[in-house]
């Protein structure tokens, strides 16, 4: 009897769990707390799990956890999707060539055979569908999600959208050789490049590329070097391409500081979350968003374990500067010496759409945006920092996502990079001018140094 009751509990236990997985949970309450979110090591996502479970898009477990680390597959993401834009359904709306009517290995009893059924359509390209060996068309639901994977799929997602078309082949060329662990291959002449493609065995008997079966295919490129770089014909290399190195800029999915996208790391359930946040953020930015939701987020609202909504980024309810596009909270500016004065702003996340010359040097014209640049200090002590314009321009300085809003004409400016690993730059016209033909260029000057330079002007007694 005790035998049976145990199996009766084990199987109940079971339940919950593929519950807290596949079924919409119950509403969150808006203070809602996981036993297991560590407010320090979650920091980075805290902000982005409650908020995306209070909204329902990813719930907790029966047992009071998150599980943050736990990894997600292809239909947990879907569903995730699905919930969170919930006007976003491409092959529900999808005619002819472009609708799919079902794959092999999801049938109407999957858990999550609504969610993709609804979205997936023949319009997304890359790292969604494969083949059975019946030659039928599959998703493979419960595969386990890396991180390139995800980036392949994100290629086609929002009517790719994600992609930034400012970025010329050549700056994508730049961004992604900058990656210590994607593997690329350039190539100077044409027909070797189509040689390339066509033997190493990147593609299935469908024409897909070969993105399931968890390998790094190397990119292809035509050129010379990252100054001379071009795409091929091959249309996987230029997709992946494009997405890592639109992600990069526009911060939804990066590499770490030392340069590493960790291709093959599972996405794990914090990193979906904010991944999402990211992309919700990234569409409202660009006036998108009512194209695929009706869900508003409350971005103060994210609570944190420990604290109550809004406090910060830990449990102690130390004040903080609240970064929208991330969800997450960082900490008060610490002065490092700098002398670094002005007002908080809450655009801390760093994008990179503008790149410094071999001298440090970057001019623009502001009708075309602010200028969106970064550095990486590495083992330099002292950052240098001027900006020249036609018209005033001032400037935000984020460093490791804590930000300063430097007047122009408080620059030049040198700062002490003690511990910095990242900093960025992004400009803001004070009082644009719509009568000057041709906008306002600006050039933004940054020099490093180990040893800290001097700033004394000549006859100036120190």
């Amino acid at each position: 009897m005790k035998n049976k009751t145990r199996r009766i509990k084990g199987v109940w236990l079971m339940w919950l769990v593929m519950i807290g997985l596949a079924l919409p949970a119950l509403p969150a309450r808006a203070d809602a707390e996981f036993s297991d979110v560590d407010p320090q090591k979650n920091s980075w996502a805290v902000g982005s799990i409650y908020l995306m479970a209070q909204k329902q898009v990813l719930t907790g477990y029966p047992d009071g956890t998150f599980r943050p680390n736990q990894t997600i597959s292809k239909a947990e993401w879907t569903a995730m999707i699905y919930r969170l834009f919930d006007k976003y359904r491409p092959n529900l709306y999808a005619t002819g060539l472009q609708k799919i009517d079902g794959f092999a290995d999801v049938s109407p009893e999957h858990w999550a055979y609504k969610p993709i059924s609804e979205i997936y359509s023949h319009s997304f390209n890359w790292g969604v569908y494969g083949l059975s060996n019946m030659g039928q068309l599959t998703f493979r639901p419960d595969m386990q999600l890396t991180r390139l994977q995800l980036a392949d799929m994100l290629y086609s997602f929002f009517d790719t959208r994600l992609i930034d078309r400012r970025m010329s082949p050549n700056d994508i060329c730049s961004v992604v050789s900058d990656f210590k662990d994607i593997p690329y291959t350039m190539y100077g002449n044409k027909n070797q490049y189509e040689d390339a493609a066509k033997t190493d065995g990147r593609y299935d008997a469908a024409g897909s590329a070969a993105t399931l079966a968890g390998e790094v295919l190397p990119v292809l490129f035509l050129g010379t070097g990252k100054s001379d770089c071009s795409f091929g014909t091959d249309a996987f290399s230029n997709a992946q391409a494009s997405s890592l190195a639109s992600l990069q800029a526009s911060g939804i999915m990066t590499a770490n500081e030392l340069g590493y996208f960790r291709p093959l790391d599972k996405v794990t359930r914090a990193e979906a979350v904010t991944i999402l946040n990211r992309i919700y953020n990234y569409l409202s930015k660009n006036y998108w968003l009512g194209d695929y939701t009706t869900i508003q987020l409350d971005q103060t609202g994210a609570g944190s374990s420990g604290g109550s909504a809004g406090s910060g980024g830990g449990g102690s309810g130390s004040s903080g500067v609240y970064n929208p596009d991330t969800s997450s909270y960082y900490p008060d500016w610490q002065d490092t010496g700098g002398d670094i004065s002005g007002s908080w702003s809450n655009d801390s996340i760093v994008n990179v759409t503008d790149y410094f010359d071999d001298k440090g040097v970057l001019t623009k014209n502001l009708q075309n945006g602010e200028i969106e640049a970064a550095v990486l200090p590495k083992e330099n002590r002292y950052l240098t920092v001027d900006l020249q314009s036609q018209d005033k321009v001032d400037l935000y300085l984020i460093l490791d996502g804590k930000i300063a809003f430097l007047k122009q004409e408080e620059l030049p400016k040198t700062i002490e990079l003690d511990g910095i690993k990242l900093v960025g730059f992004r400009t803001l016209q004070r009082n644009p001018n719509p009568m000057r033909v041709g906008g306002t260029t600006a050039t933004l000057t940054v020099k490093l140094s180990v040893d800290k330079p001097d700033t004394s002007k000549p006859g100036k007694k120190k």
